[in-house]
């Protein structure tokens, strides 16, 4: 398998995880969003339902005032009442998230209520036509039944409202901690995956790396081993690299031992010529004889030099070759730092929207808090109906006082002074009933805002999960980085290599040509044999250089074991 397909298949898998964890991450606060929005609505229901009972119990209220003044503005109060029932009533039947047996139980309310409304149309109609008594058995009697059997219809339908907005937040906290819980787990099979690939592609890139670029540095100092070849099993371009180092350990080697055995052969020559000078010297009649066997003996050796210089330029095309492949694998280092960005980019978008999630949980909260602050307001409201009905008991007591001191004349102001403070007495007591229905809509409130800060956290965990993710991405990047540099090492080192190829192939040259002109001597030496005696001191004399620039080459070559 190639790097290529190694780093390919290593990334897509992790961006499997990754997606599939965000996937399941996006579905899961779907769910809790569509859950918060249901809870929204089961909360204004709530508070509707509760208005409804604060409107009828202003309305009722309305009605005894009429009862005990007969002014028309009671009326008109009474109208703008039953049209805002009207308004919440529609907006109950409006809203999807009530079930068939709420739908039902809202019907019964509304019947009730129609009950209600014509029960009080009635008493009014007897008051317009000044039937007062009738209009206040009416209102005392039938109407005071459907309105207790409306009341309490609307407390149960509450507290079958209330019990499903319980039910809403157990589900809710299900759905964050499963989410939670998703996203703990995919954040560390992404982290043990990563380490996985990384510890991986360190064992399968590195360390080959590693291995051909000591031995490359041995041979490059003159102290490396020729005869010891890499052991690498994978067949991916580092396995190519390494067979690719191996045959020119080989090509190498059979060079040096070519060298040496042309460089033995050249102090064979050397010792020949000093000993056929000396002899010259005592027997000028051999000189033509000897001079020829030396110049066959040099033609020799120039073949051979020109043989080593072949296999040195074969070596060159090796390591050049080497450092082809090496640009390869920069090449698909930088691909895969490429790929490591893109999945680093999504992460960044996943940041993006946790972050749109986080803010739209801070509005949800203000929202909340201002109704809380409405609250307020309303019980602020009932204190003062509270204060008012606590002055209208007082002023019925005192009309009670004036009637008991004017005896028998004053007998019906005393029934309508009773009547007043028993109307006092009710408005003080739904008074208190109002202010218990707020200070449990304020302590709902106070839930429902830490519930949303509580989401806001866990979604603040989220973005802090994926940036991490992000973060290992990073990582991954600036690792495959590091590998591209120490690919870069290694052609740079083959380029190296190259140049030092290119001056022993200088070198081999030079001594074809030295050898050549050492041709060119002997033959002048055999057509002149006059001058031979003289020149004789001249051949010993690079005869013995000849010789110790063999054992210098050998002695050089010795430092390469073969």
């Amino acid at each position: 398998m190639k790097l290529r397909t190694k780093f390919l298949l290593a990334f897509g898998v992790l961006l499997l995880v990754v997606i599939s964890s965000s996937v399941y991450i996006f579905i899961q606060n779907d769910k809790v969003a569509k859950s918060y929005q249901k809870m929204v609505e089961d909360t204004r229901a709530l508070s509707d339902l509760r208005e409804i009972q604060f409107v009828m119990t202003g309305r009722n209220n309305d009605e005894r005032g009429y009862l005990l003044t007969g002014e028309s503005q009671y009326v008109e109060k009474m109208i703008a009442k039953a049209e805002r029932l009207e308004a919440l009533f529609q907006k109950l039947n409006d809203l999807e998230s009530f079930s068939n047996n709420k739908k039902e139980a809202l019907q019964n309310i509304e019947t009730l209520y129609r009950t209600y409304m014509d029960q009080s149309a009635l008493m009014i109609k007897h008051w317009e036509r000044g039937e007062q008594k009738e209009a206040q058995m009416l209102h005392f009697g039938d109407e005071r039944l459907a309105r207790l059997e409306l009341d309490e219809g609307v407390a149960a339908l509450m507290e079958e409202a209330m019990a499903a907005l319980d039910a809403s937040e157990i589900e809710q906290a299900k759905q964050v901690e499963m989410a939670n819980q998703v996203q703990l787990i995919s954040g560390v099979v992404s982290i043990l995956f990563s380490i996985m690939v990384g510890v991986y592609l360190v064992r399968s890139i590195v360390i080959p790396l590693h291995r051909v670029n000591k031995q490359m540095r041995d041979i490059a100092e003159g102290e490396g081993d020729l005869t010891r070849e890499l052991k690498v099993s994978s067949k991916d371009e580092i396995g190519m690299l390494a067979a690719s180092f191996n045959q020119m350990l080989r090509n190498l080697r059979e060079l040096i031992l070519q060298i040496r055995g042309n460089a033995q052969q050249v102090a064979a020559a050397a010792e020949q010529l000093s000993a056929s000078s000396e002899q010259t010297s005592r027997a000028t009649e051999q000189i033509s004889t000897t001079m020829q066997s030396l110049a066959e003996g040099t033609e020799i050796q120039t073949q051979n030099v020109q043989t080593s210089h072949t296999e040195v330029d074969q070596m060159t095309a090796g390591i050049s070759q080497i450092a082809t492949r090496a640009e390869q694998v920069t090449s698909t280092a930088v691909q895969t730092s490429e790929l490591a960005a893109d999945g680093n980019l999504t992460i960044q978008q996943a940041v993006t929207q946790m972050s749109h999630i986080g803010e739209t949980m801070t509005h949800l909260s203000r929202l909340v808090g201002r109704l809380g602050d409405r609250s307020q307001q309303i019980g602020q409201i009932v204190h003062v109906i509270t204060e008012i009905a606590a002055q209208t008991n007082l002023l019925a007591l005192n009309a009670a006082i004036e009637a008991a001191r004017a005896g028998e004349h004053g007998r019906g102001f005393a029934v309508v002074a009773d009547e007043v403070r028993k109307l006092a007495e009710q408005s003080s007591d739904s008074a208190r009933e109002i202010t218990q229905l707020v200070e449990m809509i304020r302590n709902e409130t106070v839930e429902a805002v830490t519930t949303m800060n509580s989401g806001q956290e866990e979604v603040t965990t989220g973005i802090q999960g994926v940036t991490r993710a992000g973060k290992v991405f990073s990582s991954i990047r600036e690792a495959v980085d590091g590998v591209a540099s120490q690919v870069q090492d290694v052609s740079a080192a083959s380029r190296s290599l190259t140049d030092s190829t290119d001056k022993v192939s200088q070198a081999m040259y030079t001594m074809a040509e030295v050898t050549q002109n050492a041709v060119s001597r002997t033959l002048d030496v055999s057509a002149a044999a006059q001058e031979q005696l003289a020149s004789m001191e001249e051949i010993y004399t690079s005869a013995a250089s000849l010789t110790r620039l063999a054992e210098e080459l050998e002695k050089g070559i010795g430092r390469f074991k073969v």
